[in-house]
């Protein structure tokens, strides 16, 4: 009864179905709700932005680079890096020794370094020597490598397949030739140079600049023949049915009946170095973003503080007909959290349509800032040709971010951020709910 009474009461506090005029108080309330839905927009697009990015670039990671897990033999104790026979026997034996159900797929790939000659020069970059099965055998690879030119095919031993970023560096395209300089052990057991000739066979991308200006994709075969043991290292490849889970029975798993010489890795222990710097980034910018979120709740408190005032008289009443402190008290801090209330229903779901048009809201913003910057320019440096060359501005640098960025929304999270809201618009109704719980009836009318 009390609950339903102090419920009542909040309602008619903030003027909900009383058909009364606005009061400042009222207006404040009104401008604490505007206030906490913009300050939850935001946080709710940084949230599902930061998660989308973090998930993208670690699924591209896994996927391309690191995989799922990794049966590698770093120290050289099992002679594969003599023998790529062994490590393309143990790729084929993963999947039929697998009892769980949850390795997909096992290839073999030796990495190391080289620097590319091209027709504009030369660059560095990662040589990795895959089985050709890896771009055929992989669905997540297939979707997520885009061709850009020729195939991703490496049936041919001298074939190649470039990032779109390295390739386009030294304007190479599919059909052109270019050599690999890469270091062996010569006689005495100098490194000495070694300069392979490759044919471009297809220039991929994987939506992420970084890794297109570093990979050079060769034939196993061929890479165990140039890359030297000093200067990279071979491993097998893993998929699984879920990269996110299940990992550890897996890897429990492979460590039962992998060769003696061999460890097995999880991406996240491949990978634990960036996985820290994305976790690190995204608390950090939840945290400026809840700084704000509480920012725009500490105006409910002063809102609050304004309702008693002006209710001070209709409290003294209500308590001198026998309304309890506590049914006062909690009629204020109902009233706070129908605020918060209000401004979750305001603010989570603009933040979810915005996150979700994120890409279309960069898009926009790209083209009025350049057509403006245009305008300018045009106006300011008329017939200036340097001016005219200038770059268009990218809100996000390809070069460092992906192309797009993913879109993730995690339920769970945003009921986390609602519920926390409603628990810091009560907290911040506290004292001014107390204070108005402790009104004194006698004194205050006497003032009327």
């Amino acid at each position: 009864m009390k609950v339903g009474v102090s419920i009542a009461l909040a309602l008619r506090y903030l003027g909900i179905g009383s058909g009364r005029s606005e009061s400042n108080a009222r207006k404040s309330l009104y401008g604490a709700i505007a206030g906490i839905g913009i300050s939850l927009v935001p946080l709710v697009v940084v949230l599902v932005i930061a998660d989308g990015m973090i998930e993208g670039s670690s699924r591209r990671i896994i996927e391309l680079s690191s995989s799922h897990i990794r049966v590698a033999d770093y120290y050289g104790v099992s002679g594969a890096a003599d023998n790529p026979a062994i490590l393309e026997d143990l790729a084929a034996s993963i999947p039929a020794e697998d009892t769980s159900g949850l390795i997909t797929g096992a290839i073999a790939e030796r990495q190391g370094i080289g620097i590319v000659i091209g027709k504009n020069g030369r660059s560095g970059g990662t040589v990795r020597a895959v089985e050709p099965r890896f771009f055929t055998d992989a669905p997540e690879v297939v979707n997520l490598l885009r061709v850009v030119e020729g195939s991703a095919t490496l049936s041919a031993p001298d074939g190649a397949i470039l990032g779109k970023k390295i390739a386009s560096n030294l304007d190479l395209h599919a059909g052109d030739t270019f050599r690999l300089l890469t270091m062996r052990a010569g006689a005495s057991g100098r490194p000495v140079p070694r300069f392979t000739t490759f044919k471009v066979a297809g220039i991929v991308s994987s939506g992420y600049q970084e890794l297109d200006a570093l990979w050079v994709f060769i034939p196993f075969r061929s890479g165990a023949k140039i890359l030297s043991d000093e200067s990279s290292f071979s491993f097998v490849n893993v998929r699984t049915s879920d990269p996110f889970g299940h990992l550890e029975p897996v890897r429990n798993g492979l460590m039962r009946y992998v060769p003696e010489g061999f460890s097995v890795y999880t991406w996240k222990e491949l990978n634990r170095a960036q996985l820290q710097s994305f976790t690190t980034t995204r608390m950090l910018l939840l945290f400026i973003m809840l700084l704000i979120v509480f920012v725009a709740a500490v105006n409910v408190s002063s809102a609050l503080v304004m309702l008693v005032m002006e209710r001070r008289r209709e409290i003294a009443i209500l308590k001198s007909t026998g309304a309890t402190p506590s049914v006062i008290t909690f009629s204020f801090l109902f009233a706070g959290l129908l605020t918060g209330m209000g401004g979750v229903l305001v603010g989570i779901p603009a933040g979810i349509l915005c996150a979700i048009h994120i890409n279309g809201i960069f898009s926009f913003m790209e083209r009025a800032i350049n057509g403006g910057a245009e305008i300018v320019r045009l106006l300011s440096f008329a017939g200036d040709k340097a001016a005219q060359a200038s770059a268009p501005i990218r809100l996000l640098d390809p070069a460092y971010y992906l192309e797009t960025i993913p879109v993730h929304l995690h339920a769970p999270e945003l009921f986390m951020i609602a519920a926390g809201t409603l628990v810091l618009s009560v907290l911040v109704s506290v004292l001014p709910a107390y204070r108005a719980g402790q009104e004194k009836p006698l004194d205050t009318l006497r003032k009327f």
